[in-house]
């Protein structure tokens, strides 16, 4: 595959996980205002974005931090999962929005 094939690959791999993720958050609603919202810094200047394996590292790394600033919820309780669940999907939508436009 040549370089440009791979960099139109890479680009439709980030726009397809800012959908799944858009999607998988519409409808919820979000009690938190953007001054009290936990942030984590994930770094990537290590990886090559240009690789498939560029892309799943960094999005692994988005994953755990969105894990880390949402918090723990005890699996008996449904509607903290679900609150948890929400938090996670939505931090990384946004962690993976904010990388497509660097």
């Amino acid at each position: 595959m040549n370089m440009q094939n791979t960099n139109s690959a890479l680009r439709m791999t980030w726009v397809t996980l800012a959908a799944l993720s858009a999607t998988m958050l519409a409808g919820v609603s979000h009690a938190a205002t953007q001054d009290n919202v936990p942030t984590q810094t994930v770094n990537f200047q290590d990886l090559d974005l240009n690789s498939h394996a560029g892309v799943q590292a960094l999005y692994r790394r988005i994953q755990f931090a969105a894990d880390l600033v949402c918090g723990n919820a005890d699996g008996r309780d449904l509607a903290r999962l679900q609150v948890k669940k929400a938090c996670v999907e939505r931090a990384v939508s946004d962690a993976v929005a904010t990388v497509n436009i660097r």
